[in-house]
């Protein structure tokens, strides 16, 4: 008589929905968790007779397309964000308006502008020398919060390759234990949850393509390596190139690794191009700016009139090779060098040019400038040049009419930028954002800025040229203000752009996920028919079982 078993496989198997159905509901807010459903089937013994129900297999549902569209999407939106955190910060920290280097150097040139209708008043230079020094510590403080913000993410990274290999190692395990459950012949629907959700997971870190293998087990593959094979994970390193670069390595092959997306996708992005980038365009405005102002104030003459004394601050790493080799801050062009020396017992001015060349060396510029009477030049420690008046005799490079006059003045006494590229008698020591800084002694002393090329009281003719920088076209036409103004609007571009495509890739990853959920997802009103449907299964079994036992005890009755 099959009736019993007819009757307890039904009252088995509906316990058995019962507990999927509350799995599904215990389960309905877990990330990464598939609802689960029983496939039940006819008992049959013989091929021909019914004895009950079984549950031949448990469905965990699923939406292959949607799930890989999702995945290819995390990594997206996850590279999308870290750049766009980044570039807010880059932009905070360039800065505009009052504070920012825009209005820094804004400021620097209208402090010079003022200043040409009192060149000699001491306390009228004081604003100028004022603005120079806060317009170089704005480069400094900006320079040094981009440095500080690298350095920052290259942390990120590491952490970023750490947590890759801990995903990748949890998610080969995860393989090993599914494949020796499927072995054993069950299912292992939510240990391929958790598998799943760590999946996820590395999606948003790489990019990754999930390859499906016997036993239920994965391969997961990004653009530029295997990140899982099989029960064997790749792990990661993070290499520090010569160049200040960061690159993801291999395994033991050591082999360099690109992945297409992600948030380490991203931040190196940032770190090994944008960043950089952003500092150097910032480097060669400061530079610039220097390079500019500093030829001006080494042609020119402060209160004091001609030096008796003056030292570069930029050196060579070889005074006996050409100067072309010598990685000098600012290009140096050829043309004639032209110094001024004064007899300061009689008046007598006369000038002297020493041609000026990059296949020349340091050695024989210094040798040319010996030769000037009433010169001495020598290579100081650092390789930087010496020049030095001999006693009696003072000297300049304002290119002034000879005294008595008839040499002429010298309209540019510096054509190849020879007194910028080495730092001599500059207004600033320093060639880039992070380094530009005011001479000590300037300010100590504003009378050293050279606000005249005549040495005549009241001449402003140099404050005009400084003030004229304001207006040269620098950058393919741009002023150093406009400059830095593009640069600014650039990254606020950079910013609107990635946070436009970071709204349009979060949409499309909630288009997709609510898709996706619409199939995998757990449906509580659905679950609470289902709960209900088995709950009377049980019910009706346990009637049958009952009216079967009373019909039996009535046989057994009426048998004895």
């Amino acid at each position: 008589m099959n009736a019993f078993a007819i009757g307890t496989s039904a009252i088995n198997v509906g316990q058995k929905a019962l507990d999927l159905i509350g799995q599904n509901i215990a389960n309905a807010a877990t990330p990464g968790y598939n609802r689960q459903a029983a496939n039940l089937t006819s008992r049959v013994v013989g091929g021909s007779m019914g004895v009950g129900v079984d549950v031949a297999s448990v469905t965990r549902f699923e939406f292959a397309s949607a799930r890989a569209a999702i995945l290819r999407a995390n990594g997206d939106q996850a590279s999308d964000a870290v750049r766009l955190d980044a570039r807010r910060q880059v932009e905070a920290n360039l800065g505009s308006g009052t504070g920012g280097i825009g209005d820094g150097l804004e400021n620097f040139f209208n402090q010079v502008t003022r200043l040409t209708s009192r060149p000699d008043d001491l306390a009228s230079r004081r604003p100028v020398v004022a603005a120079a020094a806060d317009l170089a510590g704005r480069f400094n403080a900006t320079a040094g919060e981009l440095d500080r913000f690298r350095g920052e993410l290259g942390g990120q990274v590491r952490q970023s390759v750490d947590q890759v290999n801990d995903l990748t190692t949890r998610i080969a395990d995860l393989n090993v234990r599914i494949a020796n459950v499927v072995q054993a012949g069950n299912q292992p629907n939510d240990l391929i949850d958790q598998r799943g959700q760590l999946v996820d997971d590395l999606s948003k870190l790489v990019d990754v393509r999930v390859i499906p293998q016997p036993f239920n087990v994965v391969n997961v593959l990004s653009a530029g390596a295997a990140l899982v094979v099989g029960e064997f994970p790749v792990q990661f390193s993070l290499t520090a190139t010569g160049a200040g670069t960061l690159v993801v390595t291999e395994g033991a092959t050591a082999r360099v690794v690109n992945f297409a997306s992600g948030k380490l996708a991203g931040q190196l992005q940032e770190f090994n191009t944008d960043l950089p980038a952003t500092r150097a365009r910032l480097d060669a405005l400061a530079g610039e700016f220097v390079r500019r102002v500093n030829q001006v104030q080494a042609t020119g003459l402060g209160t004091a009139g001609p030096l008796a004394a003056t030292t570069g601050s930029v050196g060579v790493a070889d005074p006996a090779a050409a100067l072309s080799t010598q990685n000098l801050p600012f290009a140096l062009g050829t043309g004639p060098l032209t110094i001024s020396v004064t007899d300061t017992a009689t008046g007598n001015r006369t000038n002297t040019a020493i041609a000026i060349d990059p296949s020349q060396s340091l050695n024989q510029v210094v040798a040319g400038l010996a030769a000037v009477p009433g010169l001495a030049a020598s290579v100081g420690p650092g390789n930087v040049l010496q020049i030095t008046a001999q006693p009696g005799f003072r000297f300049d490079f304002a290119g002034r009419d000879t005294n008595p006059p008839g040499g002429g003045p010298v309209a540019n006494s510096d054509p190849a930028g020879f007194l910028s590229a080495l730092g001599v008698n500059g207004l600033f020591t320093g060639t880039n954002a992070a380094s530009i800084t005011l001479r000590p002694d300037i300010a100590a002393d504003p009378g050293l800025l050279a606000a005249s090329r005549t040495g005549t009281p009241g001449d402003a003719t140099n404050l005009e040229r400084f003030a004229a920088v304001r207006d040269q076209a620098v950058f393919a036409g741009r002023t150093l203000t406009a400059e830095f103004a593009d640069q600014l609007a650039s990254v606020g571009s950079d910013v609107d752009f990635l946070g436009d495509q970071q709204d349009a890739r979060a949409a499309l990853v909630q288009n997709l996920s609510a898709q996706e959920q619409g199939v995998v997802g757990v449906n509580l009103n659905e679950e609470l028919l289902n709960l209900l449907s088995f709950q009377r299964m049980i019910e009706g079994a346990s009637k049958y079982l009952s009216a079967v036992n009373t019909a039996l005890d009535s046989i057994l009755t009426i048998v004895d």
